[in-house]
């Protein structure tokens, strides 16, 4: 058997160990490194301070898009560390600072079982479930600001710029468009971190999107910033294996510090 494979199959295992709470509300974010002739693209999962494994076969697709047009990086992902976390990243690729960078990501369905305890599974293997819930995750970067950042991808849960996030300066604000099946969201909460402090959950900054969908970010700070949105529909679009979706998007950019 391929050795990724049994690597991926114990981290999968492990990671079945933990509340489905925990689990399925975490984020998938994406990341880069190294120079610009060789740059491989990070793909997180979990939250700062909380780090599981992302697990490489439950990436659906992971793209780099320029003006010249899309790159698939879904072949050759490798697991790596990446500031202490099990990431995985892509094959290395060329880039100008002119990408956007995008992925789903199949977090799967999650069980409460009768005595309380939660796994990675169905109702097929656990009928007398307590609660389920299905976990499906999109995420989008930046690379800098020759990067296609108004283009819609159309994922299920999309977060859109309506300026040039990587042109935003501290004391500014950064307006967007959440957008759920291709229509604005409205009075859904959008967060705002850097993708490596630990916030407790009380102090996360939230910003609810109008009645269009629109939200307005404060930018307080230059360097990496990590937007997530998470939407939850009942009933599921699959009742005979779940109770609920949970949708999850996110937009990493970064400031430069000597932009002016």
């Amino acid at each position: 058997m391929n050795p990724f494979r049994i690597r991926s199959a114990l981290l999968l295992a492990a990671a079945a160990l933990v509340p489905a709470n925990f689990a399925s509300a975490h984020d998938v974010w994406l990341t880069f490194s190294g120079e610009a002739a060789s740059r491989r693209v990070v793909v997180n999962y979990g939250h700062p301070g909380d780090r599981p494994p992302t697990m490489a076969d439950k990436i659906l697709d992971l793209v780099a898009i320029a003006s010249a047009g899309t790159t698939s990086l879904l072949s050759d992902l490798t697991p790596a560390q990446d500031h202490g976390a099990p990431v995985v990243v892509s094959k290395p690729i060329a880039d100008s600072g002119n990408l956007l960078l995008a992925a789903r990501y199949d977090n799967g369905f999650w069980i409460k079982t009768a005595d309380g305890l939660y796994r990675n599974a169905t109702r097929r293997l656990v009928p007398d479930g307590a609660d389920s819930m299905w976990s499906g995750k999109f995420a989008k970067a930046l690379t800098g600001p020759d990067a296609p950042w108004q283009k819609v991808i159309g994922h299920d849960l999309e977060i859109i710029p309506l300026s040039d996030p990587d042109l935003a300066k501290p004391g500014q604000t950064l307006r967007l468009k959440v957008l759920f099946h291709g229509k604005p969201l409205s009075g859904i909460d959008v967060e705002r971190g850097d993708g490596m402090t630990a916030v407790a959950e009380q102090d996360i900054p939230r910003f609810a999107t109008d009645a269009d969908g629109i939200a307005s970010i404060p930018i307080v700070k230059a360097g990496p910033h990590l937007l997530v949105v998470d939407h939850r529909v009942t009933p599921s679009a699959t009742p005979d294996q779940a109770n609920t979706d949970l949708f999850n998007a996110t937009l990493w950019f970064k400031t430069a510090t000597t932009r002016p």
